[in-house]
């Protein structure tokens, strides 16, 4: 990477920092003044009833900040900037209109599953389409994660995967969304792998087993990665415990899209899978509690996604937080140790 595109990277992930500061500032004032607030489902922990009267939207925010910054520094033009963008929002909507439906049934849950399912699926679907028109990736090849000598063509089952992937990950970190700081936290590490691949696939490491459309976007893709985590940490000076307001579900669908898009653009799919653990482990703890449930009659936890179960078990907010932060911290360092040992 060269030091212009490091120079311009940080300038990037500062001047996301700033702007979402001052729209996070904005928008706090405009929640409590407008009292758009959070409704908390009773069935969390008791302890969550504390947090009634916390601004949500949050999302928009740091994704307006985000956006911003990425269009100042990156080229719009370019395919690895403007699909993960439009991306991003796509979910966003989604999320905002369950955020909307939530407010004014005045309910913890907004959209029905099966019509917020539907339209993720219809999100995935153009995203998709975007990909294979705009990337001019071989979309059917998929790459061992740490053996670049090994690949499978997958042919036609790839749309299917690639729906699959875009809708699992915007439901893993939607689900995750649910103690003060948790999405924000554990994010940031698969956001800076997504960072660390783009910027040495820019840098033109041949030796890497990867398509030329990836050399050519990995500089465009490591500014929006830069700006996201700008973005990311002025949210978390908002929603730090005791949070002041929720990203809700525009944030959090934003947040899946980004991480999933950014993992298929770079076709290192199953390498951010391992990267992002605690979110895959928070998204099957919910399946199998249903599974659990549904034809067995039976709880595997206390309560699911994963984070309340171990609030049901006496742990602390925080200490949950920080702990699946070390653990997602962890998870990348060894998802990163394996593509660089075995990509050498």
């Amino acid at each position: 990477m060269s030091v212009q595109l490091a120079t311009v990277s940080f300038g990037a992930l500062l001047v996301s920092w700033m702007i979402s500061m001052l729209l996070g500032y904005l928008h706090l004032k405009v929640m409590k003044h407008a009292k758009v607030y959070q409704p908390i489902n009773p069935d969390t922990p008791s302890s969550h009833q504390l947090k009634e009267g916390t601004p949500s939207l949050g999302g928009l925010f740091f994704l307006s900040g985000m956006t911003i910054s990425a269009l100042i520094f990156g080229q719009s033009n370019q395919p690895y900037l403007f699909i993960p963008l439009i991306s991003c929002w796509v979910f966003a909507l989604i999320g905002l209109l369950d955020d909307i439906a939530k407010f004014v049934r005045k309910a913890p849950v907004g959209l029905k599953t099966s019509r917020k399912l539907a339209m993720q699926v219809l999100a995935a679907a153009l995203v998709l389409w975007l990909v294979s028109h705009f990337s001019a990736l071989q979309l059917s090849t998929v790459v061992h994660p740490w053996n670049p000598t090994v690949s499978w063509n997958i042919g036609l089952w790839y749309p299917i995967i690639f729906l699959l992937y875009m809708v699992s990950f915007v439901n893993a970190v939607n689900i995750s969304d649910g103690l003060d700081g948790l999405v924000a936290q554990v994010s940031l590490s698969p956001l800076a792998l997504i960072a660390a691949l783009a910027a040495l696939f820019a840098g033109g490491f041949h030796r890497f087993h990867v398509q030329s459309p990836i050399y050519e976007g990995g500089a465009s893709l490591l500014i929006l990665a830069a700006s996201a985590i700008g973005g990311m940490l002025a949210f978390l000076w908002y929603n730090c415990p005791k949070a002041q307001l929720f990203m809700g579900d525009t944030g959090s669908h934003a947040v899946g899209a980004l991480i999933g898009v950014s993992a298929l653009l770079l076709k290192v799919e199953l390498t951010i899978v391992v990267a992002c653990a605690v979110f895959m482990a928070e998204l099957l703890s919910s399946f199998i509690q249903i599974i659990a449930i549904r034809f067995f009659g039976k709880k595997i936890f206390l309560l699911a996604p994963l984070h309340h179960h171990y609030e049901k078990k006496g742990k602390g907010e925080t200490k949950i937080v920080t702990r699946m932060q070390i653990f997602s911290t962890v998870a990348t360092a060894v998802s990163a140790l394996l593509f660089f040992l075995t990509y050498r």
